[in-house]
């Protein structure tokens, strides 16, 4: 089917890390005037009203995006992303199938931001990493060098690799877990590095490796 980029209208909203007052209000103008709403079952659970048609987001990122062409007919979707849409959302593949002159982008308060800010840590300098959906590469002594690290993670071989990781970075890091940030839930744990984290941690899970002289 072709695409006419006239009639296209698509807009990626950051939802924020959690909590409902955490959207922007352009995000909820923006969520508002759209016909169609994408996201997870959770976030559109959220935000979606009455009367608004749904697109549940789940693994299949191709069949999502031909849902979203075929809604896209004179109608306006919006695309829900937790956090913000410029850290491992569904912003990219919709940007790389529609292209960036038919979407409008708002930004959002990422959790990686909100983790940062609840340890009173600047973000300015930090390497992120993304252990959410496949384990990454790293260079161990490249890391050791920063006074930063955040890892997005909430599964259970992401908290082993995070555990590993934290034993070969050395004693000079403070480990901290912060799970379901802004909701009710909200949990901040910390740890020594190569220490184990116990019981099980929440799918909204973010880990901050900081040097010692941060948090004194």
């Amino acid at each position: 089917m072709g695409i006419d980029s006239d009639r296209l209208s698509i807009t990626i909203i950051g939802c924020g890390p959690g909590a409902f007052e955490y959207l922007t209000e352009a995000g909820r103008r923006a969520i508002r005037a759209a016909e169609v709403l994408v996201g997870s079952a959770r976030l559109l659970d959220l935000h979606a009203a009455p009367g608004q048609e749904t697109i549940v987001f789940g693994s299949d990122i191709s069949g999502t995006l031909e849902q979203i062409e075929r809604s896209l007919t004179r109608r306006a979707v919006a695309v829900l992303v937790s956090g913000d849409p410029g850290l491992c959302s569904l912003a990219r593949p919709v940007l790389r199938r529609f292209g960036r002159e038919t979407c409008r982008v708002i930004p959002g308060v990422s959790a990686v931001q909100a983790a940062f800010a609840a340890v009173g840590v600047d973000w300015l300098d930090a390497v992120i990493l993304d252990a959410h959906h496949a384990l990454p590469l790293t260079d161990t002594e490249a890391l050791a060098r920063r006074e930063k690290i955040a890892v997005l993670g909430g599964h259970r071989e992401a908290l082993a690799w995070i555990v590993r990781l934290g034993g070969r970075l050395g004693n000079g890091y403070t480990v901290v877990v912060c799970e379901d940030l802004t909701m009710p839930g909200e949990r901040i744990r910390i740890f020594e590095p190569g220490a184990p984290i116990d019981g099980p941690v929440a799918s909204r899970t973010i880990v901050l490796f900081l040097r010692k002289e941060l948090l004194s």
